[in-house]
């Protein structure tokens, strides 16, 4: 008996070329749009890191310059008119002669609470400035114009573009309080495309 044969029809050469044709597009488009998609979140994370760079150092600024002027002789500050404190007088405004002008502010306060002004083994002196492009932290006493400050800010990461304090007088009741207007901007070291600036204000209560 003589078997049957079926006739099977199959793709053509053109059919699969086109098939091919379709799915490269397709697998391109995807890889076009995956690349666009970690482009995006790298840019992402570089903005949010330098965000955060910036608003833990301007929040560290503000609250250590809050503390200028504090005298743990709080009392005979308040009773005794003829009293001066060795705290008072101490918030000053210049710069690096490098750098922009009121690019630094040094001050002190009574860390220890013993109401003397220190300057040997814990120097209450302190300050910040803007120096080679970085947020400085005062060491030791030093001027404005010394050097031997300590980075604040990460020069390898951050580029500080910009750092200026202004001082105000601020009338409270009978009380004349200072106030102090801080501007900070900066931008990534790999990508001065994303930048950001803060501008703040705030008083400093224990200073008159």
């Amino acid at each position: 008996m003589l078997k049957q044969w079926r006739v099977q029809s199959g793709t053509t050469l053109v059919e699969l070329m086109i098939s091919m044709a379709i799915g490269f597009a397709s697998l391109t488009a995807m890889a076009s749009l995956v690349g666009h998609g970690i482009g995006l979140n790298t840019q992402l994370l570089a903005k949010s890191r330098l965000d955060e760079e910036l608003h833990a150092i301007v929040e560290l600024l503000v609250n250590d310059i809050k503390r200028a002027g504090f005298d743990a002789n709080v009392s005979q500050v308040i009773n005794d008119p003829t009293y001066v404190s060795p705290f008072a007088g101490s918030v000053t405004i210049s710069n690096h002669p490098a750098e922009s002008i009121n690019s630094c502010l040094m001050f002190a306060y009574d860390r220890n609470k013993n109401g003397l002004l220190d300057t040997v083994s814990t120097n209450e002196n302190y300050g910040y400035r803007l120096k080679d492009k970085a947020i400085e932290v005062r060491i030791d006493g030093l001027g404005c114009g010394q050097n031997g400050w300590q980075d604040l800010s990460d020069p390898q990461v951050v580029k500080v573009t910009k750092l200026e304090f202004k001082r105000y007088s601020q009338q409270s009741a009978s009380v004349v309080l200072t106030r102090i207007e801080l501007i900070v901007a900066a931008e990534l070291r790999t990508n001065p495309a994303i930048s950001k600036r803060i501008q703040t204000s705030f008083t400093v209560k224990n200073y008159g």
